[in-house]
């Protein structure tokens, strides 16, 4: 038999220690009355969340935490039920004794003698504050980014789907627009990251104000509102938007306009003026793509084109593109299986002794051949660095190019000297220079016969890491060369500092060299540099007799171009090195 068809008598049971513990321990507050509705008991979690002593409640009526937020008519229907039903259960707003509102959890339940008179009423109830409190934090630390308090990548997501369909309904668009902070990371090593976080939440802050900022309103079919613009932060100096509504397509460049205005001002950091600039790729659904995933690859090419061209600006998607990107998701699966296959090949282009006219080393090219013919460098490579395929394929081209330069060297009867050009990630990967050390074990070759070749702009962002790694590679005993000497940037003031033992001027510069009057100033300049720091100069292009003779009376040392000798698989190399004379000659 339950309790509401037993006869109960309040005094009685709280005289019971059993029942007396349970109602005190208890969390939730626990209020008793008689069938008038006076308070005749309360347990000590009532009198800690309202703030009411049990001497001030008891021989009170209920009416006394009345919050006045609601009318009479409802205080009444929940007693009618009550009594009705036996039992009465929701939420509802009620006040502390300190005047403090808190949104309570109540059930309420009558307790009836046998004849079904009512005896006493039964309260028990909770705070919710707390809960809803948890609940909202929650939503905020899933949904927003802590640093500035934007949407994250979450909300993000969740957001451009639901404005897809917006669009399906209103036949307009949607325009997203992926924007990317200027070498940000020159400010952060600069300043410091506490600094650059600051300077993270008032670039977030101008960029609100360069979007749309209609009011979010309630969805309605035939509704004259517009959606705001929502702005996100992917993360690190990644920002989104998403265009809420679009009419035409050329609508979101205004935006895009608007967006790098903002930035045009200086900041402050400290007493220190920094400009901004940033780079921005646009898409819009559906003109570019039908779905979330297709559409934010297509404003990540736009973006990734903004780069290309030299940061800065913002580009719209192009058609051109999309097809780009559907070629290179198959390249990239016809990559994955060659790597696994070892599909791909080395070709080697000699380096001459411009002085004495000995073909002293060789550097390594890649090469993909297929059954539609040679896949250039060019088309494969950057695509490895993206994929993070130009690890396994770097690792290969590293072992086979020292073990094939064991074998020319055996062949020809003296030491070549092979080039291999590392690739950004391998330069930045840890453990490079133990998987170096791998490869010269296992190949026997002599670590003064390896140069390994980086370009400046793998080194300047992260100078003091890269002289780091370059002194351990050095501490093998293989040499270094800076590969595109002058196409980078601040090369002066940073190549003293690099234990590096060859420069190589870029094929640029020697294709000027095209008659017997050509200023030689800058080749001049540039071999004056690598003498003065003990480094041997490489000219790469070399085409020409002219070219060849120029540089040899300019002072370089290695020369290396289509004059000198065509990249060829290593067995056509090692014929004709042992069909030439290797004897050291003047030219």
């Amino acid at each position: 038999m339950s309790a509401g068809q037993q006869e109960f008598n309040a005094m009685e049971t709280m005289s019971n220690p059993l029942l007396a513990a349970l109602a005190n321990r208890i969390r939730h507050a626990l209020v008793i009355t008689d069938a008038d509705k006076r308070i005749v008991y309360v347990n000590p979690a009532y009198q800690k969340l309202t703030g009411i002593s049990a001497q001030q409640a008891l021989g009170q009526t209920t009416d006394l935490n009345h919050s006045g937020r609601y009318n009479p008519d409802f205080y009444h229907k929940v007693w009618e039920g009550l009594e009705q039903n036996g039992i009465w259960e929701g939420e509802l707003w009620d006040y502390r004794r300190d005047g403090t509102a808190y949104l309570q959890h109540l059930s309420l339940e009558a307790i009836k003698d046998a004849e079904g008179r009512v005896q006493n009423f039964f309260a028990l109830f909770s705070d919710l504050s707390e809960q809803l409190h948890s609940t909202a934090e929650l939503e905020r630390l899933t949904h927003y980014d802590p640093l500035t308090d934007l949407p994250n990548r979450i909300l993000f997501r969740d957001r451009l789907g639901h404005e897809f369909n917006i669009s399906n309904r209103h036949h307009s668009r949607t325009g997203l627009v992926l924007l990317n902070l200027d070498r940000f990371k020159i400010i952060n090593d600069a300043f410091g990251f506490s600094a650059g976080d600051k300077l993270l939440v008032e670039i977030s802050q101008r960029l609100q104000g360069g979007i749309r900022r209609t009011d979010l309103l309630a969805r309605q079919e035939h509704r004259q509102e517009r959606d705001a613009d929502l702005i996100s932060r992917m993360g690190g100096d990644d920002f989104s938007f998403i265009l809420s509504e679009l009419r035409r397509p050329d609508d979101a460049g205004i935006v895009a306009e608007r967006l790098l205005s903002c930035l045009e001002a200086p900041f402050y950091v400290g007493d220190e003026e920094i400009y901004i600039s940033a780079s921005l790729g646009l898409a819009v659904y559906p003109d570019n793509a039908d779905n979330e995933d297709a559409l934010l690859q297509c404003a990540e090419s736009a973006l990734k084109k903004v780069k290309k061209e030299g940061k800065g600006g913002y580009r719209f998607f192009a058609e051109d593109l999309n097809i780009s990107s559907a070629k290179r998701v198959r390249m990239e699966a016809r990559m994955r299986n060659a790597i696994a296959n070892k599909d791909f090949v080395l070709h080697y282009q000699p380096k001459q002794d411009l002085n004495s006219g000995q073909i002293t080393g060789m550097e390594a090219l890649i090469r993909w051949p297929t059954d539609e013919g040679m896949i250039t460098p060019g088309e494969f490579i950057p695509l490895a660095e993206d994929t993070g395929m130009i690890n396994p394929l770097g690792r290969w081209i590293l072992f086979q190019a020292l073990s094939d330069a064991v074998l020319a060297s055996q062949a020809v009867g003296y030491p070549l000297q092979v080039a291999v050009n590392l690739s950004m990630r391998q330069f930045h990967r840890p453990g490079l220079s133990a998987m170096v050390a791998e490869a010269l074990a296992e190949t026997g070759i002599q670590p003064q016969q390896v140069e390994l070749e980086i370009t400046e702009s793998m080194v300047v962002d992260k100078v003091d890491e890269a002289i780091a790694t370059m002194h351990s590679l050095r501490e093998l005993g293989v040499r270094l060369a800076i590969d595109d000497f002058g196409t980078g940037y601040s090369s002066m003031a940073y190549l003293r500092n690099f234990p590096v033992n060859t420069l190589k001027i870029d094929q640029t510069f020697v294709s000027d060299l095209n008659s017997s009057e050509s200023n030689t100033s800058i080749i001049s300049a540039v071999i004056g540099l690598g003498q003065g720091l003990g480094m041997k100069v490489v000219a790469e292009g070399v085409e020409t007799q002219m070219q060849r003779d120029l540089l040899e009376k300019a002072g370089c040392h290695i020369g290396q171009g289509y004059y000198i000798g065509y990249p060829v698989p290593l067995n056509e190399l090692i014929e004709l090195l042992n069909a030439s004379d290797k004897t050291p000659k003047n030219s």
